[in-house]
């Protein structure tokens, strides 16, 4: 481990209608405590991120076959938040993640501080990927990278959505293409 940067998958997954839930703040606990007893369950995560009523995941990928299992582990705590707390929806976007290193002296130098590792590019690109969304009124439980989408295999159909200004490459913003899916990833 040192200074590299590593393929990763953010999933950002957001709770709809919290208000609706028994008050905001007794769905966040019982959110965050899910996402804590579900964690070790999901081995392909190597960090889970959570405040109020939303959930940063973060895999490592390095080849083909580590994109699905990323994937499937995101999918499986979707389907527990659904049914244990609230309707959610989920985006998932491929990125990098910062250097381990990094993140360690920065948290050992600072107590009390959490460095988020996963990607900064991807993480923004999730919070795009939710502007369009809401300026197109779209509402499905999965939008994913066109980059993972063709790297899993689910039967699952899905609709392209077309996001521009997207980051990329040494911050320079290109329309990407997003897989709307309508259901879970895998049944």
């Amino acid at each position: 481990m040192g200074s590299e940067w590593r393929n990763c998958i953010v999933t950002y997954i957001d709770v709809i209608g919290t208000k609706k839930a028994g008050g905001p703040a007794t769905l966040m606990r019982r959110l965050h405590a899910l996402v804590g007893k579900m964690k070790s369950q999901l081995p392909a995560i190597e960090h889970a991120y959570t405040w109020n009523d939303s959930v940063l995941l973060l895999s490592f990928v390095d080849g083909q076959s580590t994109y699905s299992p990323a994937i499937r582990a995101a999918d499986a705590l979707k389907k527990q938040i659904d049914s244990e707390i609230a309707k959610s929806y989920a985006i998932a976007v491929k990125g990098q993640a910062f250097p381990q290193l990094d993140t360690l002296v920065v948290a050992s130098q600072n107590p009390g501080v959490t460095v988020i590792s996963a990607s900064s590019w991807a993480m923004a690109n999730c919070f795009e990927i939710e502007q369009e969304l809401r300026k197109r009124k779209w509402r499905k439980p999965w939008y994913v990278d066109i980059r993972i989408a063709g790297k899993i295999q689910t039967r699952q159909r899905f609709e392209e959505m077309k996001v521009p200004g997207m980051l990329g490459a040494g911050g320079r913003r290109k329309p990407r293409v997003i897989c709307a899916f309508s259901g879970y990833l895998w049944n």
